[in-house]
């Protein structure tokens, strides 16, 4: 596993563990299916970072979420991955609600730098924040 910053190497082991388990199957779906190595560009974030960065969600605090690197993702792999990873039917019963009222664990979003925010339901919140 990659990891852009070196402090999220030991704060990968603070995350929900079903969280970690569902990033481990897509790390590896992507890496058989389209021979890429997935890099997490962030883990738990503290209120102060989320304000910065004008998050609307605590799933990074709540230890239940992280970011991982697009740019080196074609727009093919890009669909294909999040469409496995919403789609298997283990984890739908992990899928959050987001506040466009879709029920998933991944999406494409733009914002500071483009990103897949992968996350949980906030019922596996390990921080109370």
């Amino acid at each position: 596993m990659e990891f852009k910053h070196k402090k999220d190497i030991k704060l990968f082991c603070s995350l929900h563990p079903i969280l970690i388990m569902i990033y481990s199957d897509l790390f590896w779906y992507t890496k058989e299916k389209h021979n890429v190595d997935l890099v997490i560009t962030e883990t738990v974030s503290s209120f102060l970072q989320d304000k910065i960065l004008k998050r609307r969600s605590k799933s990074h605090r709540q230890c239940r979420a992280i970011d991982i690197r697009t740019k080196n993702l074609d727009v093919f792999v890009l669909e294909d991955i999040l469409n496995y990873i919403n789609t298997k039917e283990e984890y739908k019963k992990y899928h959050y609600l987001s506040s466009s009222g879709k029920k998933r664990l991944g999406y494409y979003h733009i914002g500071s730098a483009e990103h897949i925010h992968l996350s949980i339901h906030s019922q596996y919140a390990l921080n109370s924040e």
